[in-house]
């Protein structure tokens, strides 16, 4: 099952969300992400948060949160996403707004990751993944650029096939990145790290509705 997470960044061009959602999706919530469900005139399954930016609502599935706790509204959305049987788990509205927040949000994919889950940030030109170890993606022609951004202060054995700037066995550190700006050349492109992980961004020009493609 997958669930949709929207969260509460003051994201504007948030039309894209709704080509996220089926009528077999999860829609959480996190906390102030309740307007932007209502801008959208999407009903969430449920409302997860301490409410610190947004009241309430006063009915429906809601899961309140004490406001001194370790973890973002966000993170307690995607647990109990897991927990409710969920292996596919997708963030939207998480991006701008606080860069903490922000930055937070997009680290979140390396755990969803390490709990077995698939998982994505989109904003309405962006999608962000989790990658290590070697893979092959779908080309999207939704998107015309594709980065690979370290987690790391290092990744070795860097090899990138069907891009248009190809790599071979490479060293791409944080300082000196050089695997930004890239574009696929194929239906389908591969990208193989052989130590350490990095976030995969895929971007486009311009606003873009987004089909699922994890």
């Amino acid at each position: 099952m997958r669930a949709v997470i929207i969260a509460s960044a003051p994201e504007t061009d948030i039309d894209y969300v709704r080509e996220l959602i089926d009528e077999n999706t999860l829609v959480i919530c996190a906390d102030g992400g309740q307007r932007h469900a209502r801008a959208l005139g999407i009903v969430p399954d449920l409302v997860i948060g301490d409410f610190d930016s947004g009241s309430a609502p006063e009915s429906g599935d809601v899961l309140r949160l004490k406001p001194e706790k370790d973890d973002s509204d966000l993170q307690c959305c995607m647990r109990t996403a897991i927990e409710r049987g969920c292996d596919e788990v997708i963030l939207t509205c998480a991006s701008g707004g606080r860069m903490d927040h922000f930055l937070s949000n997009l680290f979140s994919l390396e755990e969803l990751a390490e709990r077995g889950v698939s998982g994505a940030l989109y904003d309405s030109r962006n999608r962000v993944r989790f990658h290590t170890g070697t893979h092959t993606y779908q080309t999207d022609p939704q998107y015309r650029y594709i980065g690979i951004i370290p987690l790391d202060t290092r990744l070795y054995g860097v090899t990138l096939c069907g891009l248009k700037y190809p790599l071979e066995d490479a060293e791409v550190s944080r300082s000196r990145m050089i695997t930004i700006s890239n574009e696929p050349t194929a239906p389908e492109f591969t990208v193989s790290v052989k130590q350490g992980c990095a976030l995969l961004v895929e971007s486009s020009d311009e606003m873009r509705s987004h089909s699922i493609q994890i």
